[in-house]
């Protein structure tokens, strides 16, 4: 199919609706540029911290109604009580395994003499996030290595344990007999290293990956 999912709602199997077009606006790089005296041109400060910042990006949905003319209104009614001013989790049927979060709004809704037309705008985070989190559980003893494969998004996980074990990542070890999460580990784009120093039992990541 090819509609919307928005939280508990689906813009063909509930509100019966025809996508007539869709723009999902990548985001805008939050930008940093300084003039130093002296210097020709400006200095990018861009990702100064290794990491690209990005702005809300905005999703675009036009839809078609066909349903009789006395309807149009109704309709119209349910889906602004349910979207208008509301945060929601949206899904593409064209893309089921990741969802975009954001504020929804009503941008317009015209009609003509057989059809009325909906626009619907959200105002979303600028990263759609995997719809499933990402589960990794290893066996590990000292000298053990292995990696964390994560998308675009940097993500703290949720490390649980069932045994007293120090890990390395990058230039710092970790702790942890039961659970943790630290904004000291945070995998970044790519293959995250994981070095066991000591001891025995197993390692249990959660995270959700994130990608523009």
């Amino acid at each position: 199919m090819n509609g919307v999912q928005f939280d508990d709602m689906h813009t063909i199997k509930d509100w019966d609706l025809l996508m007539t077009s869709k723009n999902i606006a990548d985001p805008t790089v939050v930008t940093k540029y300084v003039q130093i005296e002296g210097r020709n041109g400006l200095l990018d400060l861009t990702g100064a911290n290794d990491e690209v910042v990005y702005s809300n990006r905005v999703l675009t949905f036009n839809f078609d109604m066909f349903q009789d003319p006395d309807d149009w209104w109704n309709l119209k009614s349910k889906i602004s009580s349910y979207l208008h001013g509301k945060r929601r989790k949206i899904t593409l049927d064209v893309d089921s395994d990741f969802y975009y979060e954001g504020r929804c709004k009503i941008s317009s809704f015209t009609n003509d003499t057989t059809v009325a037309h909906i626009s619907i705008t959200c105002d979303c985070e600028p990263y759609k996030m995997k719809k499933h989190e990402t589960i990794i559980q290893k066996n590990v003893k000292p000298g053990d290595s292995f990696f964390l494969q994560n998308l675009s998004k940097t993500v703290m996980p949720i490390v649980e344990s069932t045994g007293n074990i120090v890990f390395k990542f990058e230039n710092a070890q970790f702790s942890i007999s039961e659970h943790l999460e630290s904004p000291d580990f945070m995998l970044k784009e790519g293959n995250n290293k994981i070095d066991i120093i000591s001891g025995t039992g197993t390692l249990k990541f959660t995270y959700r990956e994130g990608i523009i």
